[in-house]
């Protein structure tokens, strides 16, 4: 309860820190602009200050006057445009084609005249009239650039009548002159965030979470099993089954199997074997033919890593970063297959930051390692349970099956993900399967968010 409090308390107190932090940096940034543009002209003899004081009111008079004439002449010029409009209206109305043919030719004529002559009347005044208001909107604002500067004039007459210092005078203009500006930025911070959150989160993620589902495969042949989580591996390798993975996570071999490095996890990916830390690794072969040997795995150089055993059953396969891979053991007679999938045009893909996919197929056995524990959920058909069954954060998803539907979900409360407590979007998956995913222990969290993984997640590494 105190941890769930605690949360929006921290976060509503950096919102206040930054706030104040901005307002402090704005004033701190305009007062000294305002120094270094006027810091000589403040200790001048007070006379200089009171001569610009009136000269300071002279134009704000001036400009006064030219408005209040240009007014004047703006309703002249409106009256003179409407009585030209009722004169036009007017002749329209005596228009009469009998008169213009027999009767009275010569006064049809006349009004004619009259007519054009209105009508080029109005439309010089209502030319005219676009230059006066324009003209009286340049000089509301010369008015209003004349009244701030006589109200600082003023200012600093009253801060040298009270003798304040020249650091004391500039750190009230800062305020006077730069608070409108303040209080934008302040805004633009507060409800900016704010709106784009609300958009995302009403409007944005329920249309992308009625988008068609991401899926990489068909209903699998076979279904993989998935060992409980545990720090150390004992597997055992049959005559003619090949052991690939990372030294560091090797612990012991029997005497009679045969060890050798090989550079690459596998030479058709070989930049993502690079990328993922496949390289300079260690083989074991067995290539006896009296049974089983032993090979033994454990986190030497981890704390607290924790490793996960999937049998991948000939028929089946399974979508992994490889990142998570901390070996696999598979037959020297059916060579190593990894199907990669590339998915530019999914809402799933967009949404978790991840285009590629890797498919380990079977037969083989893949043992999975993280700094967290992992953990796999078995999913049921989505006839008997209403999708998704099972969500999950983006970054600590390992591996699933590709006959799973994943699809974005959104996250479960707008107050989580506008404080950052939760991204907009989670993984959802749905029909029969295995996810297995990684959840964080008390000594450490899996190492996703470092911007080294985000980017190795774009490729599905």
């Amino acid at each position: 309860m105190s941890s769930s409090f605690s949360k929006p308390c921290r976060w509503l107190l950096r919102k206040l820190v930054l706030v104040v932090l901005i307002a402090l940096v704005g004033f701190a940034t305009c007062g000294f602009w305002l120094f270094d543009r006027n810091a000589e002209n403040y200790e001048n003899d007070p006379g200089v200050h009171v001569a610009y004081h009136e000269h300071c009111e002279r134009e704000l008079a001036r400009l006064e006057e030219e408005i209040a004439g240009l007014d004047v002449i703006i309703c002249e010029r409106e009256q003179r445009e409407a009585t030209a409009a009722r004169v036009v209206k007017a002749l329209g109305k005596l228009e009469n084609a009998w008169d213009r043919l027999i009767w009275n030719n010569a006064q049809q004529r006349a009004n004619d005249e009259q007519l054009a002559r209105m009508k080029t009347i109005a439309r010089e005044t209502r030319s005219e009239l676009v230059h006066l208001r324009r003209e009286r909107v340049l000089k509301e604002y010369d008015r209003e650039d004349a009244s701030q500067e006589l109200a600082r004039v003023e200012r600093t007459l009253r801060d040298l009548d009270e003798g304040i210092s020249l650091k004391g005078h500039y750190a009230k203009e800062a305020w006077h002159q730069g608070r409108g500006y303040v209080a934008l930025v302040l805004t633009a911070y507060l409800l900016g965030p704010s709106s784009a959150c609300l958009g995302l989160y009403f409007c944005l993620a329920p249309i992308i979470t009625r988008g068609r589902p991401l899926r990489l495969a068909g209903a699998p042949v076979a279904f993989t099993t998935v060992s409980a989580p545990t720090e150390v591996v004992e597997s055992a390798l049959w005559p003619g089954s090949v052991f690939r993975g990372k030294k560091k996570f090797f612990a012991a071999a029997d005497d009679d199997l045969v060890r050798k490095s090989r550079l690459l996890m596998s030479w058709r990916i070989p930049f993502s074997s690079l990328a993922c830390g496949f390289f300079n690794l260690l083989e074991v072969r067995n290539v006896r033919n009296d049974g089983g040997r032993k090979i033994t795995l454990a986190c030497l150089r981890m704390q607290g890593g924790k490793f996960k055993v999937v049998d991948v059953p000939e028929g089946g396969s399974l979508v992994l970063r490889p990142g998570f891979l901390a070996g696999l053991i598979f037959k020297s007679a059916e060579p190593l297959v990894i199907r990669r999938h590339w998915r530019f045009f999914h809402w799933q893909s967009w949404s978790a930051g991840q285009f590629r996919f890797f498919e380990f197929v079977g037969p083989c056995r893949l043992i999975l390692a993280g700094d967290d524990t992992l953990r796999a959920e078995r999913l049921v058909d989505g006839t008997e349970v209403a999708a998704p069954v099972f969500r999950v954060k983006q970054s600590k998803v390992a591996a699933f099956t590709p006959s799973l539907e994943c699809r974005p979900v959104r996250a479960i409360s707008f107050w989580r993900y506008y404080t950052g407590a939760a991204r907009l979007f989670e993984a959802g998956f749905s029909g029969p399967g295995v996810v297995v995913y990684a959840t964080p222990h008390a000594q450490g969290g899996i190492k996703s968010s470092s911007w080294c993984r985000r980017v190795l997640k774009v490729f599905g590494l």
